[in-house]
């Protein structure tokens, strides 16, 4: 090939890729434009406390034992009874809107400190359908309105548990065989369910319905050991919730246990608070 062919070549190559990126910028600042028009006619909206777009903020939902979605943009609007994500797709094109009542609020934390730079929100909701767990992801600034918000509209203990320190407990969900002992000792093992560990609660599921949660704060005597009446099996995990005794067969049950004390006795412990406040009212940020 001569040199001009090559020349040529190269300069279409690189009109494709100047092209191209210019599409991707336009198409990025359409979209980036509708969802300033949209939080602009969120916040004229009725008790709004929050209506807010970050690019490049994006959200994961998932449900245990269900499916998970991609990451995706989004505008978020908080309201006293609901917190509403709509996400950005192509200008014209967007999906219908996912919400969730404030009152499913199980749990929110963060799984590492608070950067300058891109940080991470758990919201663990408890529905009809399930157990869920959103996953939010914003810079800095965005992520503290949100966490304000959240904070006005959730109970007073889910405000406690979001200070307490990490790492936070999750585990599971792992199959279980709720299992019961005789007067001789031997043990009956039931149908299997689910059991997923969080930072407040053990979960019980079967597929995707939760057929209970415990909090973890009524949870105590907890052990694991082996079966002596069948030495081979799985070993159990046994636990006390105020007045009744539960028991399930899993593999790993030392672990699963071990992870179950500590969450259990992170639900009694004060939360940590702010040593340092740069404003005697701004605790939103609360660092170990």
């Amino acid at each position: 090939m001569s040199e001009d062919a090559i020349g040529q070549a190269v300069c279409g190559t690189l009109v494709l890729i100047v092209g191209a990126l210019i599409l991707v910028g336009t198409l990025q600042y359409r979209r980036n434009q509708a969802a300033y028009r949209l939080v602009e006619s969120l916040r004229s909206g009725p008790d709004v406390l929050l209506a807010a777009y970050s690019w490049p903020g994006k959200f994961q939902t998932s449900q245990v034992n269900g499916g998970t979605s991609r990451w995706k943009p989004f505008v978020i609007a908080v309201t006293p009874g609901d917190i509403t994500l709509y996400s950005r797709g192509r200008v014209g094109s967007d999906p219908a809107p996912i919400t969730f009542a404030a009152a499913h609020i199980r749990w929110f934390g963060r799984p590492k400190k608070y950067t300058y730079g891109s940080n991470e929100l758990w919201i663990h909701l408890e529905t009809g359908d399930g157990w869920h767990l959103l996953r939010i992801r914003l810079h800095y600034d965005a992520m503290r309105d949100l966490v304000r918000a959240l904070k006005a509209v959730v109970p007073e203990e889910l405000v406690i548990a979001y200070r307490r320190r990490r790492p936070y407990i999750h585990a599971g969900p792992a199959k279980a065989a709720p299992a019961t002992q005789d007067i001789h000792g031997a043990w009956t093992l039931d149908a299997p369910v689910s059991l997923y560990l969080m930072p407040r609660h053990l979960v019980m599921l079967r597929h995707t319905a939760v057929l209970r949660a415990i909090l973890l704060e009524h949870v105590q005597q907890i052990g694991a050991f082996y079966r002596l009446d069948q030495p081979g099996a799985q070993g159990l995990v046994r636990f006390r919730v105020e007045e009744e005794t539960l028991a399930f067969a899993l593999d790993r049950h030392e672990a699963f246990a071990a992870a179950l004390a500590e969450a259990a006795k992170r639900t009694l412990e004060e939360p940590v608070m702010q040593k340092q406040k740069k404003k005697a009212d701004d605790d939103d940020f609360d660092e170990e």
